[in-house]
């Protein structure tokens, strides 16, 4: 599969997704306006594209919260789970183990940045 290498940024102090004017470097440091971010890892969260997206077209980025249709004894069940990279595997699973491009009928609820009650609801423990 080939994809453009997309991405978001999460602004924690602004708390919000920007992307214009903002870049990553060979280093794979953030860079805005040509300039090396220096505070990225305290101020920035970066999210790349899984190159897959959810039956209504919505893409799928890591850290996104989607629920899927799974087979269990026969039934179909829903499940809801967090996307995550897994770079000793080279792809996106979800954190319960489940490789993404394995799973089908994949609706995206929404992300714990925007959305912080879809992780207390599904995702805390």
């Amino acid at each position: 599969m080939s994809f453009p290498n997309r991405f978001r940024i999460w602004d924690k102090q602004a708390k919000e997704f920007v992307n214009k004017g903002y870049t990553l470097g060979l280093n794979g440091k953030l860079i805005r306006m040509g300039q090396e971010v220096s505070s990225q890892d305290e101020h920035y969260v970066i999210h790349f594209y899984t190159g897959i997206k959810d039956k209504y077209d919505k893409e799928l980025f890591e850290e996104d919260i989607i629920e899927h249709t799974i087979a269990k004894g026969g039934n179909l069940t829903q499940e809801v789970g967090i996307i995550r990279y897994l770079p000793d595997k080279a792809a996106y699973f979800l954190e319960n183990g489940l490789p993404l491009l394995q799973l089908f009928s994949l609706r995206k609820l929404g992300n714990p940045y925007e959305n912080p009650i879809l992780f207390d609801l599904y995702l805390k423990k």
